[in-house]
């Protein structure tokens, strides 16, 4: 599977979420726990901009996330690779 068809499919499957979520929105939409959110967050591999004392994630930077890092396993599952841990 593609980027863009695995980008296609999570946006399909994350139809029904808000264009711009919260840390823990995107840990209970995602199969990524809201600390691992928080710690991608801080490692600046998951873009979110700092709101009123919160992070805020757009949807799309979620989608693009898991789409990048994610292995295929058949034509209709796929899982997330685990990040380094430090």
């Amino acid at each position: 599977m593609t980027r863009e068809e695995k980008i296609n499919e999570l946006e399909r499957m994350l139809a029904n979420v808000p264009e711009i979520i919260s840390p823990l929105k995107a840990s209970k939409c995602s199969p990524i726990g809201k600390n691992r959110i928080y710690e991608l967050i801080k490692k600046k591999e998951l873009r979110a901009f700092e709101y009123q004392g919160t992070y805020i994630i757009a949807k799309i930077d979620l989608i693009e996330y898991l789409a990048d890092h994610s292995e295929d396993k058949s034509p209709k599952t796929y899982t997330i690779k685990k990040g380094e841990q430090g």
